[in-house]
Formats: structure tokens, C-alpha cells, sequence
């Protein structure tokens, strides 16, 4: 501000001519130009460095990760570059994959549910393939707690809303989960039919 208030007070005693000022106005405007994609390259690369920092530490201090991967979820979750948006996705998708490693599923559940309310709606494909994978990862915890009914309820979520996407990994997860559905569903009978 005080280097505006300066110029201007020497362009209104006569110093500086209208040539000078355009050739001031060019540089301004180039400067403000520039300082957002410098400033968004910096956010990536921020965003980048605290996901490695956490993912390195999954196996040795996992309670550190855990505590990372929120950081990269506060920090870049909103209001970012969509890369960088999808950075924290998918450290909000590791974070539940600690939890449910370190045996907290319900944890792990509601991480997973999380991805949907902050997520829910982008389009990006890089964040779809998060959220989709928040839904069979959410699946699976709800069958290791024992509950079949709102494992097969996600899967069939997941064929319903990703079912006409063209992406080969949520493809690829879809397949999987007809399998999965099938195999809980034969599991099921065949636990009910050995009962006395």
C-alpha cells in the first residue's frame, strides 16, 4: 500500500508521466497475473509433501499418520486447485485404511462417510475414484462388524451411481464388487442352512 501512496503522490506532483504509469500498470498487472499459479504450484506441492509425509509413517507410527492425513485434509480441502482437492480425498481414504488396519472400523466408517460429505459432489475423476473407493472400503467395514445387510445396500450404491461411468478403475471396482455380492450372498445361505 505505502509504495501505491508513494507513486501516486509523485504522478500527481508531475514526476512521473502517463508513459511511465502504463509501463507501471503493465508490470502490476503482470505481477498479480503470475502470483496465483506460483502460489497454486506451491499449495500442490505443500499438499504433496504432508500426503508422503503421512504415507511413510502408516507402518512405523500410525497414530502420526492418521493425525497427518487430517492435516492434509484441513489444510487442502477446500478452496483449492482440484488437483490438490483430490490430494486430500484420497488422504481422508488412507486415514480410513489405517483406521480399519489398526481394528477401529467404526472410525474407519465414519472417515469413509466424510469423503461423501465433503466430496460428494465433484466431478472430478481423480476424486470419483475416491469415492467410490470410500464405498467398497465402507462395505467391507461394515462386514467385518458383522453387518451384510448395509455391506450389500453400498455395493448396490456403488453399481447405482458410478454404473454408466466410463473410468476403468471404478469399472474395475464394480466387477469386483458383483463378485464380492455374490460371494456374501452364497456365504449368507450357506451360514443360515448349517444352523440346527
Amino acid at each position: 500500500m505505502m509504495i501505491f501512496a508513494n507513486f501516486r503522490r509523485l504522478l500527481y506532483k508531475g514526476y512521473i508521466g502517463r508513459m511511465a504509469l502504463s509501463a507501471v500498470a503493465v508490470w502490476v498487472f503482470i505481477t498479480i497475473s503470475a502470483f496465483p499459479v506460483s502460489a497454486l504450484a506451491q499449495t500442490n506441492d505443500a499438499a504433496l509433501l504432508l500426503f508422503e509425509q503421512a504415507a511413510s509413517m502408516e507402518q512405523e507410527n500410525p497414530t502420526q499418520a492418521i493425525a497427518t492425513y487430517e492435516q492434509v485434509m484441513q489444510r487442502f480441502g477446500r478452496r483449492t486447485p482440484a488437483a490438490t482437492r483430490a490430494l486430500a480425498a484420497r488422504a481422508l481414504l488412507n486415514k480410513g485404511s489405517v483406521f480399519s488396519e489398526q481394528g477401529h472400523l467404526k472410525d474407519a466408517i465414519y472417515t469413509y462417510e466424510r469423503i461423501e460429505r465433503n466430496f460428494g459432489n465433484e466431478r472430478l475423476p481423480d476424486i470419483r475414484e475416491v469415492l467410490a473407493s470410500a464405498l467398497v472400503s465402507r462395505a467391507e467395514a461394515f462386514y467385518k462388524l458383522g453387518d451384510t445387510e448395509k455391506t450389500l445396500a453400498l455395493y448396490t450404491q456403488l453399481a447405482q451411481r458410478f454404473g454408466n461411468d466410463e473410468n476403468d478403475y471404478i469399472r474395475s471396482l464394480i466387477d469386483v464388487t458383483s463378485w464380492r455380492i455374490a460371494e456374501i450372498k452364497v456365504a449368507d445361505k450357506t451360514a443360515l442352512s448349517s444352523r440346527p
